[in-house]
């Protein structure tokens, strides 16, 4: 039995993968919200993803992909990218993840996050992480509790930067 087939999947969630899904194919975009922690510190929970689609030959490693697989929505990034026998598959991997997810097949890749909305602010997709962010994702990696607090931080951050501006009115 494979992962993917003993994951139990909540039919609201998988609703929502499907119209992301239709959406992508029939406009080429769809906007969604960060909820995870898996890609600490390159999105962080309550960031707005900006998702475009692009030929399969354009993801390249560095991207944040977008996959749906088992009926959800998965945005980590591209790590590796493999030729099995004819058919193209990447391997993805969250960058505050221990390891890389399995190979998304063609069929399961359905964007590229093209930009990200933070705090009402256009931010860049990182293509790679700079030092402090991948000591960031690696303390994040190994403690949950060091995740915890680093989000907690961000929201208290994120909380007085919003208080600051509208006592600026």
């Amino acid at each position: 039995m494979s992962v993917a087939e003993n994951v139990i999947v909540d039919p609201g969630d998988a609703l929502k993968c499907d119209l992301a899904s239709e959406i992508l194919r029939s406009f080429g975009g769809v906007r969604f919200g960060a909820t995870g922690w898996s890609m600490l510190p390159a999105l962080w929970p309550g960031d707005l993803l900006l998702v475009e689609t692009v030929p399969a030959d354009q993801v390249r490693v560095g991207d944040i992909a977008l996959v749906g697989r088992a009926g959800k929505l998965c945005a980590h990034r591209v790590v590796s990218r493999t030729n099995d026998s004819g058919d193209a598959r990447w391997i993805t991997r969250g960058d505050a993840m221990p390891a890389p997810d399995l190979p998304v097949t063609e069929a399961e890749l359905l964007g590229r996050v093209t930009s990200v909305i933070r705090d009402g602010k256009v931010v860049a997709v990182p293509v790679k992480l700079n030092v402090i962010e991948k000591l960031i994702a690696k303390i994040v990696r190994h403690s949950f509790f060091a995740a915890c607090v680093v989000v907690y931080l961000h929201r208290m951050r994120r909380n007085r930067e919003e208080s600051v501006l509208l006592c600026r009115g």
